[in-house]
């Protein structure tokens, strides 16, 4: 039986891997909601989504953003609220 579910699995692994990765992300992404909520859940996407794109930008090396952060003060934030 256990040999027979793994040969199974290796089958749909080579002939239709997108379908099996679909299934097992839409699976896991039904449990979180169902865990956590569609809110939470949506609010994990978005992080992540956030991070993949700078972590993105910092692989390319486009780190403009991330030296203007470093540069950036508390002063810098306290007259940006006061001018509104």
């Amino acid at each position: 039986m256990k040999e027979e579910c793994l040969r199974l699995f290796q089958e749909a692994w080579e002939n239709h891997r997108g379908c099996l990765l679909g299934a097992i992300v839409g699976a896991l992404i039904a449990v979180s909601i169902l865990l956590f909520g569609f809110w939470n859940m949506l609010f994990i996407g978005v992080c992540v989504a956030i991070g993949l794109l700078l972590g993105q930008r910092i692989d390319e090396g486009d780190d403009v953003w991330l030296q203007k952060l470093r540069e950036f003060r508390l002063s810098d934030l306290r007259e940006l609220v006061r001018r509104r």
